[in-house]
């Protein structure tokens, strides 16, 4: 009797627990490229992402709910003798909705657009891209300097509505993975500088 009260109480508590995260509910970096811009003075990021798209997407937005992504961009100096150095911490949000009269998708990134798409899947492709976002003044890393960047792109899950956060602590449906892309890279010293 105890036993099987305690196998009951096991498969509950297992159910509720959601299923964990599987690799293709990641989202992955895809492609990615940092250089400086001599036209900008600054350097600039290109990054394609991995975003997984599901019923439950499709249908919040559907609903209404408007899905928020951030791509977090952070250039950090090594130091041995100190906490490494946060020379950057870029931050912008990318934005999916569903417009009910046009009834297309929209896809905001940054300040900068508002893009409307006919499927979901060319919204959340433009979502998933960065193309040439000024993360930083050339000025603010040093010549000849290594570094360490890393970028995501993250769901953020605190920015759904109350109803979908509540549900959201008890499974795992809102609990979007991802993955870091960490890098090194080192400053050259410019050419007019030599």
């Amino acid at each position: 009797m105890l036993r099987s009260a305690l196998l009951l109480a096991l498969s509950i508590a297992l159910a509720g627990a959601g299923s964990p995260a599987r690799a293709a509910d990641t989202i992955r970096v895809e492609d990615l490229r940092f250089e400086r811009s001599l036209a900008d003075d600054a350097w600039m990021l290109w990054a394609r992402f991995e975003v997984p798209i599901d019923d439950r997407i499709d249908q919040a937005l559907r609903d209404g709910v408007s899905l928020h992504y951030v791509v977090e961009f952070d250039i950090t100096r090594p130091r041995w003798w100190w906490w490494d150095e946060k020379t950057v911490q870029a931050r912008r949000v990318h934005t999916l909705s569903y417009h009910l009269l046009t009834q297309k998708y929209r896809a905001t990134i940054g300040d900068e657009e508002t893009r409307q798409f006919a499927t979901l899947a060319e919204a959340a492709q433009a979502i998933a891209q960065v193309s040439g976002w000024i993360v930083v003044p050339t000025d603010a890393l040093e010549p000849d300097t290594r570094y360490e960047a890393s970028l995501r792109l993250r769901f953020d899950r605190e920015r759904l509505p109350r109803s979908y956060q509540l549900g959201a602590l008890t499974n795992n449906d809102w609990d979007i993975p991802s993955e870091w892309k960490r890098f090194t890279l080192t400053t050259a010293t410019p050419a007019s500088a030599r």
